[in-house]
């Protein structure tokens, strides 16, 4: 089995084995899986990097104890800060990726792309333990997680189907500003069967549509990340785990930007606790 089958096979197990592990494991057993596949993304980020085999592991394990030490060194209620600073380094990012999308992008030096990684990869687990560790924080997080794959799933068919302007050509020529578009409206349509959802009874509808859509839009940014960083180092995907799909950062480059993002939104809508 292979192409388009063997990646619809492989997201379906995925999504199913990630929708258990969200709904049915403690929070110590979820934040100890998840620290576990943050690891690996760290592995897959860092072989990106220009980083040899045996230097690969030591900034992997440095990425999971960043990690591990802003979650519980750092005070619950002061957390917020880490997400707002999550969220300026993506906004930095973005902007960047947007401003060479009609010429090569340089390529940065590997100093530059192995301390995005430290910060945006503890920031992304951090923002996902907090978010499922909350109030109903399962199907909080399993919602926010929905807002990216609505997004991502309908801007590939409304580009496939409609895609005339690229959005970044010179990093990812397969997306195009109707895909987006698309993805947007998608987005919109869950937001309005949220709004009428005990989950966000107390929430304004236009409120929880406002951080659907910027969750939907950092998510974009995620996926252009990823695919600059592969493109700098000349590779196709970041990894071969995760067969039809490539690697684990190949799956999440979305979830990375977009957790952080919907963590403070989620915090806003006075929806985190603590």
């Amino acid at each position: 089995m292979t192409g388009t089958p063997l990646r619809l096979l492989t997201g379906t197990i995925a999504g199913l084995v990630s929708l258990a592990v969200i709904l049915l494991a403690p929070d110590r057993v979820f934040a100890g899986l998840t620290l576990v596949l943050l690891g690996w993304a760290a592995v897959e980020w860092f072989r990106l990097c220009g980083l040899a085999p045996c230097e690969i592991w030591p900034w992997a394990l440095v990425t999971v104890a960043m990690a591990v030490g802003w979650q519980w060194g750092w005070p619950a209620d002061q957390r917020v800060w880490l997400m707002i600073a999550a969220a300026v380094v993506w906004a930095f990012l973005f902007a960047a990726q947007l401003r060479y999308r009609h010429r090569q992008p340089p390529t940065r030096p590997f100093w530059q792309r192995r301390l995005t990684g430290l910060l945006i990869l503890p920031l992304f687990w951090v923002a996902l333990v907090d978010v499922q560790a909350a109030p109903h924080g399962e199907w909080l997080l399993v919602f926010g997680i929905l807002v990216v794959v609505v997004a991502d799933s309908l801007a590939y068919f409304a580009g496939r189907a409609f895609g005339r302007h690229k959005l970044a050509p010179m990093i990812s020529p397969g997306k195009s500003m109707e895909g987006v578009a698309g993805g947007l409206a998608g987005v919109a349509v869950l937001a309005a069967i949220g709004a009428v959802l005990p989950l966000f009874a107390a929430t304004p509808s236009w409120l929880l549509a406002l951080w659907c859509v910027l969750v939907a839009l950092a998510s974009v940014g995620g996926d252009l990340e990823e695919s600059r960083l592969k493109r700098e180092a000349g590779a196709k995907d970041s990894g071969r785990i995760l067969p039809g799909h490539g690697g684990v950062l190949d799956r999440l480059d979305g979830q990375f930007a977009a957790m952080p993002l919907w963590w403070l939104g989620l915090w806003q809508m006075q929806l985190m606790g603590g």
